[in-house]
């Protein structure tokens, strides 16, 4: 990998993962390893310049579990990810480009032939992200700001009413199910509760008419 000025993200299959643990279910399972990297660059002298041996690494690992319908599209939905690549503490600003690559692999392996009989689809997920801070400094006070607006939040249901059935999240475009839950902002537009977490934490505004929450 180049000097880490740049994002990094590679998914692959992964068969080597130890999926013994994993408890039988009616439905298939994408079995999802999660392995992110922070580089943050080390203090150096004006006259040096930037390279790989200036670099502190931090790592983090998860494992996830997500249901795989071997449809078409959409078997591992943007929002999934989304929550996915919150937990794991990759910035905002970086998601949307890995969002798709993601995605697109799920369905991709979800099709393949040579999966087809096979109960868990196992993938590993490898990310790399230059950070201007430690991760472990500032991990918890993230996470406690981010609750703290999301507590402030109403959570709904979706409703089939004058949303309609095909009302969707104008963050990550996807389709929001009648009956499932959903966070409502003051001034009423409503999104994925994991969408608009991640949106507020880098805008304070709302997507849709810039409703500004209070600080």
């Amino acid at each position: 990998m180049d000097y880490a000025g740049d994002d990094y993200c590679d998914v692959h299959q992964d068969e080597s993962l130890d999926t013994s643990s994993v408890e039988s279910t009616p439905y298939d399972q994408f079995f999802i390893k999660f392995e992110v990297e922070f580089l943050r660059e080390q203090e150096y002298e004006d006259d040096d310049e930037p390279d790989i041996s200036h670099l502190e690494s931090t790592t983090r690992t998860e494992i996830f579990q997500e249901r795989c319908d071997r449809l078409p599209c959409n078997n591992l939905p943007w929002h999934s990810v989304t929550r996915m690549l919150d937990i794991m503490g990759v910035p905002v600003h970086t998601q949307q480009t890995m969002l798709p690559q993601i995605c697109s692999f799920a369905d991709r392996i979800a099709n393949e032939p040579y999966n087809r009989n096979k109960k868990i689809l196992p993938m590993k997920v490898y990310i790399s992200v230059p950070v201007n801070y430690f991760v472990e400094e500032n991990s918890e006070e993230i996470r406690a700001g981010s609750e703290r607006v999301e507590e402030d939040l109403e959570k709904v249901k979706i409703e089939e009413t004058e949303l309609g059935s095909d009302f969707v999240c104008v963050i990550c475009t996807e389709k929001m199910e009648v009956g499932s839950e959903a966070t409502k902002m003051p001034c009423s537009h409503v999104y994925h509760g994991n969408c608009l977490m991640n949106w507020l934490g880098v805008k304070r505004a709302c997507p849709i008419c810039r409703f500004m929450l209070p600080s």
